[in-house]
C-alpha cells in the first residue's frame, strides 16, 4: 500500500480530492442497495444456511434408513426358517445357494445399518446396502420405497456422511497415519464427495424430473423402465404441477425452493383420502436436494458462480479495484462486527483490526472465570466470520497512533494503514480510579486471559486451602471479595457461592467448601443501581439466599496481598479479590487528541464523529461502543452494553454508506434501549425492559435465551446449552482447570 498525501490522496495513493463528497465511480458501479443486499443475504443463505442444518439432516436420513433395514434384518433372524424358505422359493438367486444368500442378505440388513448410523466405513455400507436394495427391486417386487431408499444410498456411497459420523471424526488421524493405502483411500473419498456425488445428484435430479413427465403422461416409457420411476411418490398432483416441477429439475433452478414446494405438496396429498400410504424416504431424499443443491449442470450452478465473481463472495483482496474506499475498524467487539456487517456489501475495502485474533463475548466471561464454560465457548476466530467475504481484511494487531491530517492509522509494530474512513470500537478497560498499585491484587474481567487468571485465582484458592494447616490462612483463602456490585459484580459473585456451596462441595476432604465467604463490596446504597429499586431489592434477596454477605456504603480504601479495607475502620482479611468496580475507555482520545470524559470516552457528535480538543468534528473518523461518549439515549449517556455498540454500529455503517453513494443522510443516533439483564446464580435473574420487569426463574430462562442468541456462531451456541444443560442437571462444573499459575500462595505472609 503506497503512502498518500496527507489531505488529497485514498489509500492506494490515487487522488482523491473530496474525501467526503459521494464517488461517482462507485455510484455507477455500484447495485441497487436493496437488491444488493437482498442478493447477498439470499445467497450466503443459500450456500450456508442450508450447510449448517445439513449434519442434523444427515444423520435423520442415516437414522431412518438404517431403521428400515435393520427391522427387516431383525425379523429375519428371529425367524430364519421363513427366511431361508424365502431364499429358496420367493427370492432365488442364481448363482448362490439359499443358505448363503439368506445369510449374505441378513448380514448386510444387520450390520450395514449400524454402521450407516455411525458413519463409520459408510460408503462400503451404503454401497452393499444398495445393491441388495436395488437388486430386489431388479428380481423381485419392484416398490417406490426401494427406489427412494436405493437412489438416497447410492448418493452415500459417492458423498459419503456429514459432520456427525465417525468417518468424518477420524479422517484426518486415518490420513496421517501409517496405514497402507490410508492417504489414497481418503484422497478418493474426498475427491467423490467435491466432485463426483454432485454428478450423481445431477443424475438423480433428471431421473426425477423423466419420472414427472412420466407421471403427467407427456412421455411413455416402456414398462421395464417405468419400474425404475417412482411415479407413487407424486400420486395426486395434478399434471400442470408434475410438467412444472420437472422443468424445475431439469433445469436444476432452485433447489432449495423447488425441495420445500414438493415437501409440502406431497404432505398435502399424503393428507387426502386418496393418495397411497407414502413412506418417509421422499421427504429424507428430498432434504438431500435441499441441502447439497442441484449439482452441476444445473441453472443453480452457474448463477452461483456468476454471484460468487461479482458480488464479492469469493474475490482476492487484491483484486479489487483501486479506486474503491478504503474503511479502517479497529476493534471486533459487538460495534465493530455490526460496522462491518453492513459496510462489507458496498463496493469498498475494508480493514479490520483487533490485537487479539478472536471476538469475545464479554458478558459471559464470568462463567470462564467461574469453571462453568470454556473460553472456546464464548469466542470466535474473526477470520472465520468473515471468510466468505473477499473485500474484509482482517488484521491482528495494536494500534500506537493516529494521524487524523495525514488519516493513517500506525500499529505497534510499525505497520501504517492510510484510511478514508475510521471506525474506532476499541472498547474498555479496567479502571481503578488511579489506584492501578491494586490491578496485582484484584485482576478484573475483561480478555479470555482475565478469566483463565480469575478461574485460577479461585479454584487455587480452594486447593490451597486444602494444603494448608493453618486455620486463619483457610479462613483468608475461602473469603472470596468481589468489588462492585452491577451487572458483572453480581453475577460473579453468585457464580462463586454456587461452584463453593454446589459444585465443589464433595470434592475436598480437610475443608468444606460450603463454609465458604463471598463478600460483595458496593460504593453505593443498593447492587445494580442502573436497574429499578424493586429488581435491586430482588437480587439482594437472591444473593443472599446464595449465601453472599452484601456490604454497601462502603467504599474499598486499600487492597493488599492479604486484606481489603473498607473506609477507614472495617478490613477483611482475605488473598482473593475480584474487580468488577469501574471501566476505563481506550486510549483513543489520547491517539487523536480529541475531547474526552472523565471516564476517557471520546467526545462525538450527532452522527458519532469524533470530536477535536477544540469541539469540531474530525469527518471522517466515528467512535462507537465503549470508545465514545455519546447523549443518545434521551439526552442520557448512552449505556455500555453490547446492543448499544450494535446499534451503533449499525448507524455508523449507514451514515458512511449515504456518504459514499450521495445517498441522504440518517438523522442523528438514537439509542433505543431494549432492556438490562443480570443473573444470580442458576434459578434467578432481573430484568428490566422498562415499563416491563421480571425476575425470578423467568427472567433467568429469559436470560439465557437472550445470551445464547447474542453468541457468534453455530457451534458456540449449542456448546453452551449443552455445558448449561449438563451443569444445571448434574449439579456440577467441568471445567475445573488450573491452566496458569494463581500467584505464589504458599508465601503469602501469615
Amino acid at each position: 500500500m503506497s503512502n498518500p498525501a496527507p489531505q488529497a490522496q485514498g489509500p492506494s495513493g490515487q487522488p482523491n480530492p473530496m474525501p467526503n463528497a459521494p464517488h461517482k465511480r462507485l455510484q455507477e458501479e455500484r447495485f441497487s442497495p436493496f437488491w444488493r443486499v437482498t442478493v447477498r443475504r439470499w445467497t450466503k443463505w443459500y450456500l450456508e444456511g442450508t450447510e449448517t442444518f445439513w449434519p442434523f439432516t444427515d444423520l435423520a436420513i442415516r437414522f431412518f434408513v438404517a431403521l428400515w433395514f435393520l427391522r427387516s434384518g431383525l425379523v429375519k433372524a428371529a425367524d430364519w426358517e421363513t427366511a431361508l424358505y424365502l431364499a429358496t422359493n420367493e427370492y432365488p438367486v442364481s448363482f448362490m445357494s439359499p443358505a448363503n444368500a439368506a445369510a449374505i442378505g441378513l448380514g448386510i440388513e444387520l450390520v450395514g445399518p449400524v454402521l450407516l448410523l455411525l458413519g463409520f466405513f459408510t460408503r462400503p455400507a451404503a454401497l452393499a446396502m444398495a445393491a441388495l436394495t436395488l437388486i430386489s427391486q431388479a428380481v423381485y417386487v419392484p416398490t417406490t420405497t426401494n427406489l427412494i431408499v436405493g437412489a438416497i444410498l447410492v448418493w452415500y456411497v459417492f458423498n459419503g456422511p456429514a459432520a456427525f459420523s465417525l468417518d468424518r471424526a477420524l479422517a484426518s488421524g486415518f490420513k496421517n497415519s501409517a496405514l497402507p493405502l490410508a492417504r489414497p483411500v481418503v484422497r478418493i473419498a474426498e475427491f467423490s464427495r467435491e466432485h463426483i456425488a454432485p454428478i450423481v445428484m445431477a443424475i438423480l435430479r433428471i431421473w426425477l424430473g423423466v419420472t414427472l413427465l412420466a407421471y403427467a403422461g407427456v412421455i411413455e416409457p416402456p414398462v421395464m423402465v417405468r419400474n425404475w420411476l417412482p411415479e407413487m411418490i407424486f400420486s395426486g398432483f395434478p399434471k400442470w404441477l408434475a410438467i412444472v416441477s420437472a422443468v424445475f429439475f431439469f433445469t436444476g433452478f432452485g433447489a432449495v425452493i423447488v425441495a420445500y414446494g414438493l415437501f409440502a405438496a406431497i404432505a398435502l396429498f399424503m393428507a387426502t383420502d386418496a393418495h397411497p400410504n407414502i413412506t418417509l424416504f421422499p421427504f429424507l431424499f428430498l432434504g438431500i436436494y435441499e441441502a447439497k443443491g442441484a449439482g452441476v449442470f444445473s441453472a443453480d450452478r452457474a448463477i452461483l458462480k456468476w454471484l460468487e465473481a461479482n458480488i464479492l463472495f469469493d474475490r482476492d483482496y487484491n483484486d479489487i479495484p483501486d479506486h474503491w474506499p478504503h474503511i479502517v475498524v479497529v476493534g471486533a467487539g459487538f460495534g465493530g462486527l455490526a460496522a462491518v456487517a453492513r459496510l462489507k456489501r458496498l463496493p469498498v475495502r475494508i480493514t479490520l483490526l483487533d490485537k487479539r485474533n478472536y471476538h469475545l463475548f464479554q458478558p459471559l466471561l464470568y462463567q470462564i472465570a467461574t469453571a462453568t464454560l470454556n473460553p472456546a465457548d464464548i469466542a470466535a476466530p474473526i477470520r472465520s466470520l468473515f471468510r466468505a467475504d473477499g473485500n474484509v481484511r482482517v488484521l491482528q494487531g495494536e494500534v500506537s497512533a493516529i494521524d487524523k491530517d495525514a488519516r493513517r492509522v500506525t500499529c505497534a509494530n510499525g505497520q501504517a494503514l492510510d484510511y478514508d474512513r475510521l471506525v474506532l470500537a476499541t472498547g474498555a478497560t479496567h479502571s481503578y480510579f488511579g489506584r492501578d498499585e491494586w490491578g496485582p491484587y484484584a485482576p478484573g474481567l475483561k480478555t479470555i486471559e482475565d478469566g483463565v487468571a480469575v478461574r485460577a485465582e479461585i479454584l487455587g484458592a480452594f486447593e490451597a486451602a486444602e494444603a494448608s494447616d493453618d486455620p486463619e490462612r483457610i479462613k483468608r483463602l475461602l473469603t472470596f471479595v468481589v468489588v462492585g456490585a452491577g451487572p458483572t459484580g453480581v453475577e460473579l459473585a453468585g457464580a462463586i457461592a454456587e461452584l463453593a456451596k454446589v459444585n465443589v462441595a464433595r470434592e475436598f476432604r480437610t475443608i468444606d467448601p460450603a463454609s465458604a465467604r463471598v463478600i460483595l463490596v458496593q460504593s453505593g446504597e443498593r447492587v445494580l443501581p442502573a436497574f429499578p429499586p424493586s429488581l435491586s431489592d430482588e437480587a439482594m434477596e437472591a444473593l443472599e439466599a446464595l449465601g453472599v454477605e452484601i456490604r454497601l456504603g462502603g467504599r474499598v480504601t486499600e487492597i493488599a496481598e492479604a486484606h481489603v479495607r473498607i473506609g477507614d475502620d472495617t478490613m477483611i482479611e482475605t488473598e482473593t479479590v475480584l474487580w468488577a468496580a469501574g471501566v476505563a475507555a481506550s486510549p483513543a482520545a489520547r491517539w487523536l487528541g480529541a475531547s474526552a470524559d472523565r471516564a476517557g470516552r471520546v467526545e462525538v457528535n450527532a452522527t458519532m464523529r469524533v470530536l477535536d480538543a477544540q469541539g469540531a468534528a474530525i469527518e471522517d473518523v466515528f467512535a462507537i461502543g465503549d470508545t465514545a461518549a455519546s447523549a443518545a439515549w434521551e439526552g442520557r449517556p448512552v449505556p455500555g452494553l453490547a446492543p448499544a455498540a450494535k446499534q451503533a454500529g449499525a448507524y455508523v455503517s449507514r451514515v458512511i454508506e449515504a456518504e459514499l453513494l450521495g445517498k441522504p443522510c440518517p438523522g442523528p443516533f438514537v439509542y433505543n434501549h431494549q432492556g438490562s439483564l443480570a443473573t444470580i446464580g442458576r434459578k434467578s435473574a432481573v430484568a428490566d425492559f422498562g415499563k416491563f420487569k421480571i425476575s425470578g426463574a423467568p427472567a433467568w430462562w429469559l436470560w439465557g435465551l437472550v445470551h445464547v442468541g447474542f453468541l457468534t456462531g453455530a457451534r458456540n451456541r449449542v456448546t453452551v446449552m449443552i455445558n448449561w444443560t449438563w451443569s444445571f442437571f448434574a449439579n456440577h462444573s467441568g471445567v475445573r482447570l488450573i491452566t496458569q499459575p494463581a500467584g505464589d500462595r504458599a508465601s503469602t505472609p501469615d
